[in-house]
């Protein structure tokens, strides 16, 4: 067993508006037996780097455990049916930043040109005159941002009511698991789709490979911050109601990652994998048989699992489900479109630890604000 050097800088939830330069990144050095660099990212950016060192660097190494099999948790997470998530999440989580900016700079207006509003030629009348609500007045200025801010918040009430329509739907009628046999191939996967419940009909079919949030604790414990204090960049304070299936405990998800989920629902809400990469949509067949699934053109190391540094791999399969003797009036009271339910199968995949080294120059990330797991749905 020897030792190896771990350094990343995982993306948090609101990437784009965090400089990476200025997170610190989280060094350790661990007791393995992976002896093959891993190097996905550049350390000017999000990355994550798994180097085998020569020599004992002298420092206490960790004794946390690496696997190449999943554990409860990430099943609970990855594994099982999931739903297409309402397309209003990703219009409101466009708009919500325009009406952010418009009541802040009609707060600004107020504050420092309140006086003069009304001097501006043809509009400054409507920005000056105040609005009566009871017995107090409110600037109009306000009343003019205020829509812009808080019709994506209406939106977005709107789609995830819609999104628990369908989850309570399923629920009142769950279907069974698919079997599916897998035999990896090297560059790819082969599936056997050995029987699919009779309402579902499949389309497509695609590897995935990508990286889950790393452990808060081990995160927390390798920069030295206590649980009960003040979380570095890119995490949040944790959460005070664990909901594991959906992973929104562990202070790393700054916002809303997933849909809206009905309780016990666990695995129709799919949460995005951050860091994300994917091989191509394959046909399915109608009648199942036997499907190759290539790997994405960047080559990614096995299956690893552990607290800090993870790779997963998982099979999605898409398709519709047909919600049979639902009159047009319970389709809509279900949230369930005419022409069936768009739908989702994921489950893990074991692979193989490489025999060469990785290099990944540019870390693949997925689009996380659009609460999409699939980053888009291609037509079924």
């Amino acid at each position: 067993m020897s030792i190896s050097k771990i350094s990343m800088r995982y993306p948090p939830f609101d990437r784009d508006l965090a400089n990476p330069g200025l997170i610190k990144p989280v060094e350790c050095f661990l007791k393995t037996e992976i002896k093959n660099p891993i190097k996905i990212g550049s350390e000017s950016s999000w990355y994550a780097h798994w180097t085998p060192l020569d020599e004992d660097p002298g420092t206490i190494a960790e004794e946390f455990a690496v696997s190449n099999i999943p554990d409860d948790l990430i099943i609970s997470k990855r594994k099982g049916w999931f739903i297409k998530p309402d397309p209003l999440h990703k219009i409101s989580r466009r708009i919500l930043p325009y009406g952010v900016f418009a009541i802040f700079t009609a707060l600004a207006a107020q504050a420092f040109f309140g006086s003069v509003l009304e001097d501006i030629p043809l509009v400054g009348w409507i920005l000056s005159e105040p609005v009566s609500l009871g017995p107090l007045d409110y600037p109009a200025i306000l009343f003019i941002a205020f829509p812009i801010f808080i019709v994506p918040i209406f939106l977005r009430v709107a789609s995830n009511l819609r999104d628990l329509k369908k989850q309570r739907s399923w629920l009142s009628d769950p279907i069974l698991p698919p079997d599916i046999r897998t035999k990896w191939k090297g560059d790819g996967v082969e599936i056997e789709i050995l029987s699919i419940p009779a309402e579902v009909s499949l389309s497509y079919a695609r590897l995935v490979v990508g990286m889950p949030v790393p452990e808060r604790d081990t995160v927390l414990n390798m920069v030295g911050r206590r649980k009960e204090g003040q979380p570095p960049p890119g995490l949040s304070t944790p959460t005070p109601v664990s909901r594991i299936a959906l992973g929104e405990s562990d202070g790393t998800n700054v916002g809303e990652t997933v849909p809206m989920s009905s309780d016990n629902s666990g695995s129709l809400v799919l949460e995005p994998l951050r860091v994300s990469d994917s091989g191509k949509w394959v046909p399915v067949k109608a009648d199942g048989g036997n499907i190759f699934l290539p790997e994405p053109e960047n080559l990614w190391p096995g299956s690893i699992y552990s607290p800090l540094f993870t790779v997963h791999w998982e099979i999605q399969l898409i398709g519709k489900r047909v919600v049979k003797d639902l009159s047009k009036g319970k389709q809509i009271r279900h949230g369930v479109p005419k022409d069936g339910l768009d739908i989702g199968w994921s489950q893990e995949l074991t692979v193989p630890m490489r025999e060469d080294s990785i290099s990944i120059p540019i870390m693949p990330l997925s689009g996380v604000r659009d609460l999409d797991p699939l980053d888009g749905w291609p037509e079924s």
